[in-house]
């Protein structure tokens, strides 16, 4: 643990900061896993876990919502039907468990346990049934609810955690290329969701809150468009070669620039200095979402950046349509 992370989290746990080290037997490790669960659930805390963490997106995996399933011990009876939903507090704790609906068939042995996310933290009593019907769990202990499947990322062990994931995954090409980039806060998507071809032009970039589209979702075209008045002469003198497009240009200045070709950073470059020149990556398609509901303006553009149509949505409602006539530049 880097010692300027550890003065840091002493720093705002205020004047007992050494003591809190103390508490936690002098050993900064201890410390460090404490602040990594306190600040889980926060995207904004310095060094939480959504700010710091990176993990190969093979390395992730989806743990069901929350639920509670009923395994009837005679073998002889087969309830079925039966169901139970959380009373839950402001912190989102499970505080007890409420049948919502008592099934049929079940025996006087069934008992009850907790599968999907956090089940590691639950521990249920006795099951009431009466003429076959589940009447009551007895809740003993339990965390958080979690209403929605969350990723959760593989230990150093191996094992799947217990915490769901917060912070970035990456998906790379053989090349090194990212293909894909994803933000998670509690196994949730959360901010940027970004994808790219394997020259580094961007696919899409959509927004999420707590897995929920919020905010823009951008769609690229898969081709980039040189500009308007490119021209690349022929120098007999300086033996200046003639290229097809402006893309061609730059990717071939590139190869020349970077000892390894192709590669993230060629790409990277190749990119920035496309765009200095008028180059543009044309978008196809802009959405806006709030709350999971298509909300402001979805508009659509040909190869060229002709508009195609915009539509205006409030809070899942088209309230207007309006098409575009072909343009024809050049």
């Amino acid at each position: 643990m880097k010692k300027g992370l550890l003065f840091g989290i002493l720093l705002l746990i205020g004047g007992g900061g050494l003591a809190v080290l103390v508490q936690f037997g002098g050993k900064p490790e201890n410390l460090k896993s404490w602040w990594h669960e306190f600040s889980h659930n926060s995207d904004s805390l310095p060094w939480c876990p959504y700010t710091v963490m990176e993990v190969d997106a093979s390395k992730m995996h989806i743990k069901e919502a929350t639920q509670v399933i009923f395994l009837d011990q005679n073998l002889f009876w087969k309830g079925q039907g039966a169901t139970v939903g959380p009373e839950i507090d402001k912190k989102s704790r499970v505080v007890r468990l409420i049948v919502t609906a008592g099934g049929a068939g079940y025996s006087p042995t069934t008992t009850a346990e907790v599968i999907g996310t956090g089940s590691e933290t639950f521990k249920l009593g006795k099951v009431t049934v009466k003429n076959g019907k589940v009447t009551g769990v007895a809740f003993i202990s339990g965390g958080k609810w979690h209403d929605t499947p969350r990723v959760h990322a593989y230990g150093a062990d191996g094992r799947v955690e217990a915490l769901p994931y917060s912070g970035t995954t990456k998906l790379k090409f053989d090349n090194g290329q990212v293909h894909e980039t994803k933000q998670f806060l509690s196994g949730e998507l959360h901010g940027k969701w970004e994808r790219f071809r394997q020259n580094g032009i961007q696919v899409f970039d959509k927004e999420f809150t707590r897995g929920e589209k919020h905010g823009a979702h951008i769609y690229y075209f898969n081709d980039p468009i040189d500009p308007e008045d490119y021209k690349t002469q022929s120098d007999a003198h300086l033996k200046k070669k003639i290229y097809a497009s402006l893309w061609l240009e730059v990717h071939e200045d590139a190869r020349r620039e970077f000892s390894e070709y192709p590669s993230p950073e060629a790409n990277e470059w190749a990119i920035k200095k496309y765009g200095e020149r008028g180059g543009v990556f044309q978008v196809h398609l802009l959405e806006h979402y709030e709350n999971n509901k298509k909300h402001g303006s979805f508009e659509g553009y040909d190869y060229l950046g002709n508009p195609t149509f915009k539509d205006d949505y409030t809070e899942g409602l088209r309230k207007s349509h309006r098409t575009f006539d072909k343009i024809k530049k050049g």
